[in-house]
C-alpha cells in the first residue's frame, strides 16, 4: 500500500462528499486548512489513480502531520480521563504505529 494525500470528492448525487473510489482505506489525519487527508492506495494498482494525487513516504507524512500538530495539536486521553496535547515524539510514535498496522 502507498500513502496518499487526497481530498473528498463531490458525491454523484450532488449531495455531500465521499472518499474517492481509488482510495482503499482513508479518512486519516485531516488538515483543517486545506481539507486534505491521508489514505492508502494499492501498490501496484490495477486501476487509474489521478496524477494529481500526492504520494507520501512515512517521513513525509510525519513532516506533514507535525506541521499540522504545531497549529492544531493532537490530543491524548490521560489516565484521569482528561485530555492533553501530545508531544512531537508521541505524534511520531502514533504515525509509526498507524503505518505498521496498515502496511504490514
Amino acid at each position: 500500500m502507498k500513502i496518499v494525500e487526497y481530498k473528498l470528492h463531490a458525491s454523484v448525487t450532488g449531495r455531500g462528499m465521499c472518499t474517492p473510489g481509488f482510495v482503499e482505506n482513508g479518512g486519516y489525519y485531516s488538515n483543517p486548512d486545506d481539507y486534505s487527508m491521508i489514505g492508502l492506495v494499492p501498490d501496484p494498482s490495477e486501476y487509474y489513480i489521478p496524477d494529481t494525487v500526492t504520494y507520501l513516504t512515512l517521513a513525509e507524512m510525519k513532516t506533514r502531520q507535525l506541521a499540522i500538530h504545531a497549529k492544531y495539536p493532537m490530543q491524548k486521553q490521560n489516565e484521569d480521563m482528561s485530555y492533553s496535547d501530545m508531544s512531537d515524539a508521541e505524534v511520531e510514535a502514533e504515525l509509526d504505529a498507524w503505518n505498521t498496522a496498515h502496511n504490514s
